[in-house]
């Protein structure tokens, strides 16, 4: 599963980090210059991580055998095809959320049935790279969990974008208590509830002004993912 989360990160830091506000401007501007910004840094992201692996037959679909390059490059484009075929925004019930959450399962089970699993058989283990796991629980932890509830807040209330200290200081606050999980031993446990009283401090003094569901929610995902990747590094609570 080497080459999977390698996709798996190269897809989310292209999604939820490398592509913000000013570029889903484009969505109303220009349609075509959106694609080959989205894809493009995809490919760049999925190239470079995923170096070593490119000229190795992947099994595209299952159907037949690919060199690594052009899988991506074919995932590239089926990449940015969901872009409309999912894009349920204000459509339908629930439609942002509806559109992030079937985006990006179908990717990821593209993914998965494009990437050469013997790579598993030869390591036998399916997180194999710990640094690896580290960047996508991290990426996971702080945009992508802020990226849902937001979508879960705008067919709920509508709201706008976040403003950039909001989105940025959320962030922050769930990658400390990521972090925290990565520590040795016991000592996490007393830093966790330290940092936890400190930012609901922060918020009943309203340094901190933002739903139950993006304070509460992203402290409980940010603690879970670390826990996740905290079995990965030490097998152990």
């Amino acid at each position: 599963m080497i080459v999977f989360w390698r996709l798996f990160l190269s897809y989310f830091l292209t999604d939820f980090i490398f592509y913000f506000e000013p570029a889903d401007k484009l969505r109303s501007q220009n349609r075509v210059k959106r694609a080959l910004l989205h894809g493009g840094i995809f490919l760049a992201w999925a190239m470079t991580l995923c170096y070593g692996y490119l000229t190795m037959s992947w099994p595209f679909l299952e159907l037949i055998h690919l060199p690594g390059w052009l899988v991506i490059i074919l995932f590239a484009l089926f990449y940015v095809s969901t872009e409309r075929l999912f894009d349920f925004g204000g459509k339908i019930r629930h439609g942002y959320f509806l559109s992030f959450f079937l985006k990006t399962l179908v990717n990821m089970l593209f993914l998965f049935l494009c990437v050469p699993l013997y790579v598993l058989y030869e390591t036998g283990n399916f997180f194999a790279e710990p640094w690896i796991i580290f960047c996508a629980g991290l990426v996971l932890a702080t945009r992508v969990v802020g990226w849902c509830i937001f979508t879960i807040e705008q067919d709920r209330y509508g709201r706008d974008y976040p403003t950039f200290d909001e989105r940025w200081l959320l962030m922050m606050g769930r990658a400390i208590f990521f972090l925290i999980m990565m520590l040795p031993g016991w000592r996490w446990i007393v830093l966790l509830l330290v940092w936890a009283s400190a930012c609901g401090y922060a918020r009943k003094i309203r340094l901190i002004d933002v739903s139950n569901l993006a304070f509460y929610g992203g402290i409980f995902a940010a603690i879970f993912f670390g826990f996740l990747v905290r079995l990965r590094f030490y097998l152990v609570w």
